[in-house]
């Protein structure tokens, strides 16, 4: 009689942060392409503007954590400017912008690459410098300046670009 495969239980990957990069030639082809297409965007000053960026992936990114994506591309632009303290956007560029003139940071979870943005979403110090604070305020919603994390600072938000250059999320944490 055969016996039954022995379960087994796989610890999930351990995600390794590498330390913030602010070179902008360290970043794969297609990484660096979809950052620029978002900062085109935000150049152009019109949430619009965004499409191409959005509708580059295969699916929509996600623009909150808990909810689900937009389920086409065409509800992507409408998320964004609900998530606009303003309703047409404008917040969400700025964001954006605030967002990509920090370093980054590589974040590997077994196979998986994310080059994120701001560096300090995913490493942060309890005692941040007075530029550093700033920073973050700028990276967060208008929605979101009463709401802290855990080590008391703002709720940030982020991005994440896979390493194929696929636009994963948009949110804070």
């Amino acid at each position: 009689m055969a016996r039954p495969p022995r379960k087994t239980s796989v610890a999930p990957p351990v995600e390794r942060i590498s330390d913030p990069v602010s070179d902008l030639s360290a970043l794969p082809p297609r990484v660096a392409a979809m950052r620029e297409k978002i900062l085109e965007a935000v150049e152009a000053r019109d949430i619009e503007a965004l499409r191409p960026a959005i509708e580059w992936n295969e699916t929509p990114p996600i623009f909150a954590r808990g909810r689900t994506g937009p389920k086409g591309f065409a509800q992507a632009l409408d998320i964004l400017r609900e998530r606009s303290f303003d309703g047409r956007g404008d917040e969400i560029l700025a964001i954006l912008k605030a967002i990509f003139e920090e370093p980054f940071v590589v974040a590997t979870r077994g196979p998986v690459v994310t080059y994120v943005w701001p560096a300090f979403a995913m490493k942060q110090r309890p005692d941040p410098s007075p530029d550093e604070r700033l920073a973050m305020w700028r990276c967060a919603r208008f929605a979101n300046l009463g709401a802290f994390n855990d080590i008391g600072l703002p709720l940030i938000e982020r991005v994440g670009i896979g390493a194929d250059g696929t636009w994963h999320y948009f949110w804070s944490g």
